[in-house]
């Protein structure tokens, strides 16, 4: 006899034998035993995961002559005939070869004849998405108001491309993947029962790569049981699979976590000489990282992750390497990198640089608590817990406070401290009354300036940019730079009378105003322009001396490894 695979010859065969199935099982057999058959069905569901082995189930629960039954009884004439497929009432058509509207039509022809030794007619049609729509809408009328005597099947991986006028017809079950702990489970009974020796981890790797389907797991059963034999090493299941050693994977990730590039780079040589793809490597680095995060997440990884043993052990310790952010930093940086392996003719190169980078990056730290520390250090400051430098000059400070690795500024003014002499107590002198002479209302230059300010503003705006040349009254030389068009504007006799009035009203005489062209710009004073600017240059630089020896500013910069980039100051007093 032909060798019988082992995806054949392990097919569930009643609904209890359905791994990870059992909302479809117990749905289905508690229709059949209340009578609620219903006469369409659609099972959806990723590849290998049970949906024929499911509608072939319910063909013989529903045909079974000790039935209907919620569980066939697999002994009977017509639960044999279905299970070796050779039953004359119950058709698998495959819908990748009879997609045409003729096969419908001639399928049609078949219901109007009843069955033959069974119960119903049923007819399981296996990806049924395949179908052209013309042959869906031949199928619509039959499929709303089938005969009695018939029932449908549909199994399908892509219910999307079924026309909704289907959908609307059908009960709708959806298979799930099926969890590795099943698998595993699943494949430690059939291994058993084939008196195969073979360890938890090497059916892990099995089932891992069977990604949630059960069919697949079992082809690769076969695999290995063929290439080994009936004894089967976990080295040769991982060769085999071209499966990355797990120690190599926990090693580069203990590098990165420890920040050991020399480690890091010695695995990737290893994965190198070894001949291992580097995007299978880093593809198998995202899951080890995945089972890590999940390791401190779930409360039994045992039984949610399908490890065993010492892996478990080991997946626990690296996972303690480092904080939860850490681990998802470096995720999203080998996904990325993943996808990026597809298209690179260096893929060594891009491995290599991401795992350095991954190990030469800081620690990762929690937003929360760097809030917490500025928000310490900010109390600090205005309770006056932490010294003040002793103020120069200039008395306000630009503090920075951190966000991210960006620096904002934060100002804190300091009142200025003036040491004030002790009075001195003179003798009391008796001198006649002297009539004193009538105090001026303006001293200097830009007093007067002032003074013009409070009765027109326009006038002031011209006057600062000019330079007081002489004040020896009755007369005032003001200079302007050769080419201003301020000259013209001044030497306008309505203005120049009213600048008149206002300084006769402030010296108490007659005043009167002169412009000049200036010849050289240095031999003038500066006008009150020039001075303000300057006055603004020296104090910006004197906040940037005083903000980057100030200790909080430091002590900013030093936690969150920033750097001052502006000074603001809100204080605009200060001088």
């Amino acid at each position: 006899m032909s060798y019988l695979v082992l995806a054949r010859k392990w097919r569930p065969q009643t609904f209890a034998d359905l791994v990870g199935q059992e909302h479809v099982s117990r749905t289905l057999a508690n229709a059949i035993t209340s009578g609620r058959a219903h006469h369409a069905f659609l099972f959806t569901g990723a590849r290998g995961v049970g949906k024929t082995s499911a509608a072939r189930i319910l063909a013989k629960a529903l045909n079974c002559e000790a039935g209907p039954a919620a569980e066939p009884c697999n002994s009977c004439q017509s639960c044999t005939e279905i299970t070796s497929g050779h039953s004359v009432d119950v058709f698998e058509i495959d819908g990748a070869s009879n997609t045409g509207v003729d096969d419908v039509r001639e399928l049609r022809e078949t219901l109007r004849y009843m069955p033959s030794q069974s119960r119903y007619k049923i007819f399981i049609i296996d990806e049924v998405h395949m179908l052209s729509i013309n042959a869906f809408n031949a199928l619509l009328k039959t499929l709303e108001e089938p005969p009695e005597h018939v029932k449908f099947i549909f199994a399908t991986t892509e219910p999307h491309k079924i026309p909704v006028t289907i959908l609307s017809r059908c009960q709708r079950f959806d298979f799930r993947k099926i969890p590795s702990p099943k698998v595993i489970a699943q494949l430690r009974r059939i291994v058993d029962a084939e008196q195969i020796e073979i360890s938890d981890r090497s059916l892990a790797l099995i089932a891992q790569r069977g990604g949630g389907s059960m069919r697949d797991s079992l082809s690769t059963l076969d695999q290995v049981v063929a290439f080994c034999s009936e004894q089967v090493a976990d080295d040769d299941v991982q060769g085999l699979l071209g499966m990355v050693d797990r120690r190599l994977l926990f090693d580069a990730l203990e590098g990165c976590m420890r920040q050991d590039c020399s480690m890091v780079l010695n695995v990737v040589r290893r994965v190198d000489d070894l001949g291992h793809s580097f995007r299978q490597f880093c593809q198998e680095l995202v899951e080890v990282v995945r089972q890590t995060i999940l390791c401190e997440l779930v409360s039994d990884p045992q039984e949610t992750l399908g490890l065993f043993g010492d892996e478990l052990q080991a997946l626990a310790s690296l996972s303690k390497l480092a904080n939860q952010d850490d681990w998802q930093r470096l995720l999203s940086m080998l996904i990325k990198t993943e996808a990026e392996l597809s298209s690179s003719s260096f893929p060594r190169l891009l491995v290599e640089m991401t795992l350095v980078r991954a190990a030469s990056l800081p620690p990762a730290r929690d937003v929360a608590g760097l809030i917490r520390k500025v928000e310490a250090l900010e109390g600090a400051f205005s309770s006056g817990t932490i010294p003040r430098p002793a103020p120069k000059s200039a008395a306000p400070v630009s503090t920075m406070i951190a966000t991210g690795n960006q620096v904002v500024e934060s100002v804190v003014s300091y009142g200025q401290q003036a040491a004030v002499a002790p009075p001195v107590t003179a003798p009391p002198v008796t001198a006649p009354p002297v009539t004193a002479p009538p105090v001026t209302a303006v001293q200097d230059w830009s007093g007067f300036v002032q003074l013009v300010r409070g009765s027109s503003p326009p006038l002031a705006a011209m006057l600062e940019h000019g330079s007081l040349l002489n004040m020896a009254l009755p007369e005032m030389k003001i200079g302007f730079p050769a080419g201003s068009f301020l000259i013209a504007q001044l030497n306008d006799p309505s203005r120049r009378q009213r600048i008149e009035e206002i300084a006769q009203e402030a010296y108490g005489q007659k005043v009167t105003i002169v412009i000049e062209t200036l010849g050289s710009r240095n031999e003038a004073p500066m006008s009150l322009v020039e001075a303000e600017k300057k006055k603004e240059s020296d104090r910006e630089r004197r906040l940037r001396d005083d903000a980057l020896t100030h200790p909080t500013v430091k002590k900013a910069v030093e936690i969150f490894s920033g750097e001052i980039e502006s000074i603001t100051p809100i204080d605009k007093g200060f001088v």
